[in-house]
């Protein structure tokens, strides 16, 4: 399928910049336009948290109002100053379907339901990586894996490269990981090389890196397969993370918790190890 929807979730106080520059390097390359969706919660969902904190008057929700306002004024300039440095065109729609551009949204609510039904309607949602100072981030993310059914691209650092040079697929034959090359196999094929890698374990043994290359092939994309033993003293995020590196990746691809989430928070994980130290764009689905 073609990609041509890319969704920028924000909110008050967030700063969307490095994640808008990974956005226009693949809108370039995939025709695609660019969706920037501002977030925040209405007068109703704030004093539902304030009720027991301060008096609830006309003032109050007035006040609110405004500050809701004014962030999202500031969200929307800062995204025009954006355009206008990077030379994009900002519009509330385009009569070519391959243009790129960037679009501005504003909705009022709880991210978790918001972020579902917009994502549900775009071909890939870009996230942050989470900060526990910025809540946004962290339910952003879960809600894009758990419920929007897209793919989800979380960007950790600031990107000056483009993230296709260079895709390393991390393969287990999962479900998970299935349904992320199925609904990627567009951006797969703008790749300028992509590698397959497979780290041997007991539960994917058999999910043989040679076996994607061999359906890839059948898409256009040539890919090289590379398997890893697994190593006692690395975990298998921690060597999927290295070999990356060593190998020039600009962009991980990965399903995420083939493990229940659960036990990934109890026990650590593959995906959770990745979410917390990836410093390349990591390309997920669920």
């Amino acid at each position: 399928m073609f990609l041509r929807c890319l969704l920028v979730p924000t909110a008050p106080g967030i700063n969307p910049t490095r994640r808008m520059d990974v956005a226009l390097h693949l809108s370039q390359r995939l025709n695609a336009h660019i969706g920037v969706s501002f977030m925040a919660p209405g007068p109703e969902h704030v004093l539902a948290n304030m009720a027991s904190l301060v008096p609830v008057d006309c003032a109050t929700i007035a006040a609110i109002e405004q500050g809701v306002r004014e962030a999202a004024d500031a969200g929307r300039a800062a995204i025009l100053a954006w355009c206008g440095q990077r030379k994009v065109a900002f519009m509330t729609s385009s009569e070519r379907l391959d243009a790129t551009f960037v679009s501005w949204s504003e909705l009022s609510g709880e991210v978790e339901p918001l972020l579902t039904r917009v994502g549900r309607v775009n071909d890939l949602v870009i996230v942050d990586r989470p900060d526990p100072a910025q809540p946004f981030t962290g339910r952003a993310l879960d809600t894009s894996l758990f419920s929007v059914g897209r793919p989800t691209l979380m960007v950790g650092e600031p990107v000056t490269y483009d993230p296709l040079y260079h895709v390393v697929i991390a393969w287990n034959g999962s479900l998970e990981a299935t349904r992320l090359i199925g609904q990627s196999i567009t951006l797969l094929r703008k790749a300028e090389r992509v590698t397959v890698l497979h780290v041997s374990t007991e539960r994917f043994e058999r999910g043989g890196a040679a076996e994607l290359c061999g359906y890839l092939r059948w898409h256009g994309i040539a890919a090289q397969a590379v398997t890893l033993p697994t190593k006692e003293s690395i975990s298998v995020g921690a060597a999927i993370l290295a070999e990356a590196k060593a190998r020039d990746a600009t962009m991980l691809a990965m399903g995420a918790y083939t493990h229940s989430r659960v036990r990934e928070f109890l026990l650590g994980g593959v995906t959770r190890h990745v979410i917390e130290n990836a410093r390349l764009p990591v390309l997920m689905g669920h």
